[in-house]
This record gives C-alpha cells, structure tokens and sequence, in this order.
C-alpha cells in the first residue's frame, strides 16, 4: 500500500506532481497502545521507492492513537488511513 499526490517542496518553492509516498517499511512505524509514530517518505515514482539503497525526497511524522478494538485493521493501515484524513493528502489515491 502507498499514496500518490502531489507535494509541494518549499525549500525550492515548487510542486512536485504525482509522487509516491510510503511508509518506511523498515523503521517507519513506532509505539503501542498508547500512540503511534510513522513516517512516510516521498518518492519520485513507486519504481524509484523499490530500488536498493533508494534515497527518499522528504520524509515526514505524523502520529495516532491506534485503534485496538478486536478486528482493528493492524497498524500499517490504520497509519495509512490516518494519513488521508489529513489536509496534505486531500484527494491523494491509494496505489
């Protein structure tokens, strides 16, 4: 799972269309119960975030409180459904 939106880079004022961004698989996703941590990296295109060794644009943190009700979707998920409920991926398509 990942998104795909646009992201505007500030420290070179300009937008960048259509890049695709992905939770870290690695060490993207930390905390418990209580709250979790992710950040999601923005790549140039799903080829690029593939690759070996790939070096990310930008990566950002945001945080929840995980649902834990028994049937919950596991954290990745909900990290991902959290993310689109905020304004920086207003009409961002899942891919």
């Amino acid at each position: 799972m990942a998104l795909q939106v646009n992201y505007y880079y500030p420290e070179f004022d300009m937008t960048i269309y259509n890049v695709y961004w992905r939770i870290n698989p690695n060490h993207g996703i930390i905390g418990g119960k209580n709250g979790i941590r992710y950040t999601i990296e923005i790549f140039k295109n799903a080829e690029t975030a593939h690759q070996k060794n790939s070096k990310s644009i930008k990566g950002i943190t945001f945080s929840f409180i995980p649902n834990l009700d028994y049937g919950a979707e596991n954290f990745i998920t909900q990290a991902y459904n959290h993310a689109k409920s905020l304004p920086e991926f207003s009409g961002c398509v899942d891919v």
